[in-house]
């Protein structure tokens, strides 16, 4: 505890600048997990941006954004919303797609141009896993109370679990995700930060329980993937086969007694082998999406990409404008008589499709190269494991779902890749 409230020697030593960051950092995790409290998460976004103006000197910040190319075109990118905001018909539907995209400017901005030193790198990490892990007992602990109450098991599975906070599982999904490799990452690499080794032992074993209940597929494939291969890294690095093999023996053991005792999650995999879908069909997603004959979240989001890759052909080298792009998308959806998107107004349910949608082939460049090519290449080249899980793990979360359309998406993508590039040297 002393290292999270920086009472210890190395938290005293900080400089103030340092601990006033440090603080407004962990407020601003905190506020993620508040449910429909908009004003005060955005309060302590605008802390954060104001404390950042002043951290380092303008020269600095140019030296810095010059040798930070995923930065310029972080920033690029968003210039290019802004034009394409412009040129909207539905400039209403632009304003708030553009004011909803902010922090894709602000934080590249602001934390983008940082130097975050490695002592308070680690600092502002542990303070990220400690109200991760905080927010995950409070969900369980409601979730828990709804279950005794009703009788109902669903109330401990998939987004029910993260009622407490208003947050859909996919999104925790990756939270969880993050906190469960940093907190390998500073064991690993023995961080001063942690006090006590059993606790974070602890911790990591109540977040692997609880991601399982979450039941995000992308995050539950994200993270045993992203596992089995830190531990066949860190067996052939070390040349340590043993405990490398130790590693895997322990995964597939954590991965067999989940299964056993909460079977529900892996029973929803099974909606994945139903692909098949009938444009036409009426109603709503089934109470039951392992049911054939019915729309489910595999097929549905397999119906919205062909009718999205249908809108991109269309427009590949210029894209449709910001404000357009969701009402061509739903004319398309009625040319294909698929009644049930279209009253439901459905997005890409694909990052990559819908920039590619909105802005065209260069546009879908320039994203690629701020938020893959150029973070991936800094990492690679400075051996930052942790950085590279990070990205990695967005750029897999974006296949199946539009996280720019998203306040908490927007906020998720600015902030954590552009402090992947400020704790880069």
């Amino acid at each position: 505890m002393k290292a999270l409230l920086l009472l210890d020697f190395t938290g005293k030593v900080f400089l103030q600048k340092e601990k006033i960051l440090y603080w407004l950092l962990s407020a601003f995790f905190v506020s993620l997990f508040l449910p429909e409290m908009p004003v005060i998460n955005n309060t302590f976004i605008i802390a954060v941006v104001l404390h950042s103006c002043f951290y380092n000197t303008f020269a600095e910040k140019g030296q810095l954004l010059r040798k930070r190319a995923e930065i310029i075109c972080m920033l690029l990118f968003y210039g290019l919303q802004i034009v394409s905001a412009f040129l909207s018909v539905n400039r209403d539907e632009a304003m708030i797609m553009l004011v909803r995209r902010l922090p894709l400017l602000i934080f590249p901005l602001c934390i983008g141009l940082l130097y975050i030193r490695e002592e308070l790198k680690d600092r502002i990490l542990l303070a990220y896993c400690f109200f991760t892990t905080v927010a995950a007992v409070v969900c369980l602990l409601f979730a828990y109370y709804q279950y005794k109450q009703s009788g109902d098991a669903g109330y401990l599975f998939s987004d029910n679990l993260t009622r407490a906070i208003g947050r859909e599982s996919v999104y925790i999904g990756m939270v969880v995700n993050l906190a469960l490799f940093t907190y390998v990452y500073l064991l690993q690499k023995q961080s001063f930060a942690i006090e006590y080794k059993g606790l974070v032992y602890l911790s990591i074993a109540f977040l692997l329980v609880f991601h399982f209940m979450l039941a995000s597929h992308i995050a539950m494939i994200t993270l045993y993937s992203g596992l089995m291969v830190f531990a066949a890294w860190h067996g052939l690095q070390k040349k340590q086969y043993v405990k490398g093999g130790i590693l895997v023996v322990a995964l597939l053991t954590t991965a067999f007694l989940l299964l056993k005792f909460f079977p529900r999650p892996l029973a929803s995999f099974k909606e994945l082998s139903h692909t098949n879908y009938v444009y036409s069909r009426p109603g709503t997603m089934l109470d039951k999406p392992n049911a054939t004959g019915g729309w489910n979240a595999t097929n549905t989001r397999l119906a919205v990409w062909h009718c999205g890759w249908q809108l991109a052909k269309e427009h590949l080298l210029t894209g449709v404008p910001l404000g357009d792009k969701q009402d061509k998308l739903v004319e398309v959806y009625q040319q294909r008589h698929f009644t049930y998107a279209a009253e439901s107004r459905r997005n890409m349910h694909n990052t990559y499709l819908d920039v590619l949608c909105n802005m065209g082939i260069v546009g879908l460049c320039i994203f690629l190269l701020g938020y893959l090519v150029f973070p991936l290449a800094g990492c690679y080249k400075g051996r930052d494991g942790l950085g590279i899980f990070i990205i990695l793990s967005f750029a897999i979360a974006m296949v199946p779902e539009t996280w720019l359309d998203r306040s908490v998406g927007c906020i998720m993508l600015g902030f954590f890749f552009s402090l992947v590039s400020a704790w880069r040297r």
